[in-house]
């Protein structure tokens, strides 16, 4: 009896299949989405469409396990100022948009980084150069804002020179906020393929409804639109904030008292979109002063923030994991962490779940007491290994000599028994081969060494798939190259484990294949 067609067989690759029973293979043949076999499974068997790699290099699909693609896609959308290197010329941009702009038209401006200009802008700058509309600068970290006169004067409050730190901001989205499904849809399709563009086949979108992260209180419905029209080029799974449950009516014997309607949590979904963990953000960002340290960082006088009362978000870390919530708990700063550990162990003890796979998001600032610590309590850091590249130098000069070991660890981590995972908190630069070749190198943009917390070039690859994959809990469908898994699939144009490591960041993403579909950028 003939074999009936199979949908792709891709030929003449390396593939690389992180599969430790079969390692590498140069033939892939997929139906119906899946993987059905490798090189001589195929013999014989016809295929629909037959994909020549040229001896590309093909991956398990990446997977960004945290990023933020509305607020990429707001970005993309924006006016862009990371090209500037001065106050002035910021300004000269944002004043050149202006001419083009309706008198009630916002401006939206991307890529503001205040050391690279040389300081902040302030808010009657930023009305001159509107020519008096709305002007809203986000800052790259989105942990701060400028802000033209025009919106605080509509506010009837806020800070004189515009700045607006955490919370503050929403100041801001309280006038340009909700976006609109179509508008919003629009952002996070276009910011969708620019992720697809970079070899990713997985993206989990952290904050969803969130008051800084979300641009819509009703964002989710914005990507099941996508989904419906086809339109979505990665899988996604949405981490809704902590903004967005509330108090719900269940039976005294539950043990929890916060959810989100029908009782709906981490796994409800489908295969194109879905729910991942609860995010529960602790404190702000490094770069704005904002993350909650022990002792202050150099040249500060406060210790950093907390984004909320922390007897309120221990509690609610507590209470999530209680209801069955896998937990996403934004800790950059050690006393973050410090709060996130406690909060983790109490709803540990409350209601023992072996299994609960908890992350620590950023993990910026791990001191080396707390290693055992997130090792005993089973927790994964999900880490940016290329904030290292892109602020290493700033993050070192805040840290100061005697914490800088703490940024952003890697080989440190394993060593201790922590499960790392890989992502890029998109909008910012950083891409996942960048943040492989970061964690290979531990080297800032300026050519400093940072320290020899590296992680091998395997170990980094598999934090942006096999690991990433068992976060998800799709270790069964997903991060690797193995039969019965998911086509989810990058063809780079060369082997990051036998590229020079300098070289791996600008290797060339030739392709990304999601469920056996070639996905067009």
């Amino acid at each position: 009896m003939p074999l009936p067609p199979l949908d792709l067989i891709i030929e003449n690759a390396d593939v690389v299949t992180l599969d430790p029973e079969r390692p590498q293979a140069n033939r892939i043949g997929v139906l119906h989405g899946r993987i059905v076999g490798l090189d001589e499974d195929l013999d014989g068997w016809p295929a629909t469409e037959v994909f020549d790699a040229a001896g590309a290099t093909v991956l398990p699909g990446l997977i960004d396990a945290h990023t933020h693609l509305q607020l990429t896609g707001q970005g993309l959308k924006a006016v862009r100022i990371d090209d500037c290197h001065s106050a002035q010329s910021a300004l000269d941009q944002i004043a050149e948009a202006a001419t083009s702009a309706g008198p009630d038209d916002w401006i939206e401006v991307y890529g503001y980084d205040q050391l690279r200009i040389g300081r902040h802008l302030d808010a009657v700058e930023l009305h001159k150069a509107g020519g008096g509309r709305r002007v809203w600068v986000k800052h790259w970290s989105a942990h701060a804002s400028v802000v033209s006169t025009a919106v605080l004067e509509r506010a009837g409050h806020g800070p004189a020179n515009g700045l607006l730190h955490e919370l503050e901001q929403e100041l801001v989205g309280a006038q340009r906020l909700p976006y609109s499904q179509t508008e919003l849809a629009d952002a996070i399709e276009q910011a969708a393929r620019q992720a697809a563009a970079q070899g990713i086949t997985t993206c989990v979108d952290a904050g969803a409804g969130g008051v800084v992260g979300s641009l819509s209180p009703a964002d989710g419905a914005a990507f099941q639109v996508l989904v419906d029209a086809g339109r979505l080029p990665v899988r996604v799974r949405l981490m809704p904030s902590m903004d967005v449950l509330h108090q719900v009516s269940v039976h005294q014997e539950d043990g929890f008292g916060r959810g989100l309607p029908l009782g709906l949590r981490t796994g409800f979904g489908g295969e194109m979109l879905g729910l991942s963990a609860q995010k529960v953000v602790l404190d702000g960002g490094m770069s704005v002063g904002t993350a909650r340290m022990t002792r202050p960082m150099t040249g500060l006088d406060s210790p950093g923030v907390w984004r909320d009362d922390p007897d309120q978000m221990r509690e609610a870390i507590a209470d999530g994991h209680v209801a069955g919530w896998q937990m996403a708990v934004h800790a950059i700063g050690d006393a973050a962490l410090d709060l996130a550990l406690d909060a983790i162990a109490e709803g540990q003890r409350r209601s023992p779940r072996p299994d609960a796979r908890h992350r620590i998001e950023h993990g910026g600032a791990i001191r080396p007491d707390q290693l055992p610590r997130l090792a005993a309590l089973g927790l994964t850091v999900v880490s940016q290994a290329s904030f290292l590249y892109d602020y290493g130098d700033h993050y070192t000069e805040l840290l100061g000599p005697d914490r800088a070991d703490w940024l952003y660890r890697g080989r440190s981590l394993l060593d201790a028994g922590v499960r790392v995972v890989g992502s890029t908190d998109r909008p910012l630069p950083g891409t996942p081969l960048r943040a492989i070749q970061s964690w290979a190198e531990r080297t800032t943009n300026s050519g400093v060494v940072l320290s020899d917390d590296v992680l091998s070039v395997r170990q980094a690859l598999e934090a942006f798939t096999v690991h990433a994959a068992w976060l998800l809990r799709a270790e069964h469908e997903l991060g690797r190259v193995r039969r019965g898994y998911r086509a989810d699939l990058t063809v780079l144009g060369g082997n990051p484990l036998t590229t020079p490591i300098p070289e791996i960041a600008a290797l060339e993403i030739r392709n990304t294949v999601l469920g056996g579909r070639i996905v067009a950028f």
